[in-house]
């Protein structure tokens, strides 16, 4: 694979970066909308802190994989233990992290001899290019900063659902957290006695994860839960890089956690906006292979 130079116009938009681009209080909007589904039974939702951050218009491409990147470092401080390396230096991640800076650290990681082998399979170098990447550079990059993570591979017919046998596993055995009379921050607590958002519809329980690095033929995104109907069916609750959040959302989660009001839970406008975050098996049985990344 030969490496293409990132043009000059997209280079100066990605290395000028803000956070324009990126919602801090999604998930207790999400989790308010979730409960109020009808049909709802239960649902596992990552950490409140996990953000939202979708593609720069008008750059080329979604750089859906470092948009992953992004996602899943500005949740792990909030998750992380305190003991962990990588929180030595409490500046490091705190920032958004620029595509340019995410290409150096990957290639920092290759250097250090973090799955090396995806140097030569990506063609030699990342800086300066357009060159996707996926599980194997958010592995390597984790794994450099001493986040400890697993990789997973599912193939096969029924890939989808061990996909979703996976996830809900990796979220249901974690801690909830619950939210003290103050409102101002949640706490962890035992899983005997898990924080139910009430609604009309089931319970939405908010962990202590970090969200997934989810990879699929041609695309990546990020898992941040997964939700069970009445009937059964699963969904995977996931940010798509390529999309940006209803205005509905952006009007209300600048920076606070407003939840959307009783009357945005429900009917049409609820189900529309949930549409956009919700994964089923209509969706997932394209494909017959998924990687995903998940810090342990």
């Amino acid at each position: 694979m030969k490496p293409s130079p990132i043009s000059p116009r997209t280079a100066t938009l990605l290395a000028a970066e803000t956070d324009t681009n990126t919602l801090p209080a999604v998930l207790p909007q999400l989790s308010r909308l979730l409960s109020h589904s009808p049909n709802l039974q239960q649902a596992f939702l990552s950490h409140p802190s996990t953000p939202q951050v979708w593609k720069i218009f008008p750059t080329e491409g979604q750089w859906c994989g470092y948009r992953n990147l992004q996602m899943l470092l500005l949740a792990l401080p909030s998750v992380l233990p305190a003991t962990s390396p990588v929180l030595r230096e409490p500046e490091f991640l705190k920032t958004k992290f620029t595509i340019p800076q995410l290409q150096s650290l990957i290639e920092s990681a290759w250097t250090q001899g973090f799955n090396a082998h995806s140097r030569d399979q990506l063609g030699g170098r990342l800086v300066g290019t357009t060159t996707f990447i996926g599980t194997p550079e958010a592995e390597a990059l984790l794994l450099s900063l001493g986040v400890p993570c697993t990789g997973h591979v599912f193939k096969g017919p029924e890939a989808w659902i061990e996909l979703l046998d996976s996830v809900e596993e990796y979220f249901s055995s974690s801690c909830a957290l619950s939210a003290p009379p103050d409102g101002k921050a949640v706490k962890a607590i035992s899983d005997e006695t898990p924080l139910k958002c009430e609604g009309n519809g089931g319970s939405v329980i908010s962990t202590t994860r970090p969200p997934i690095f989810l990879q699929r033929p041609g695309h990546s995104i990020t898992i941040i839960g997964l939700s069970r109907s009445t009937s059964g069916k699963r969904h995977l609750l996931v940010f798509d890089p390529a999309w940006s959040p209803p205005s509905a959302l952006r009007r209300r989660g600048g920076g606070g956690n407003e939840a959307p009001t009783c009357g945005e839970c429900e009917g049409w406008a609820a189900k529309w906006m949930l549409r956009q975050y919700r994964k089923g098996g209509r969706y997932l049985g394209r494909w017959r292979e998924f990687e995903t990344v998940s810090v342990d």
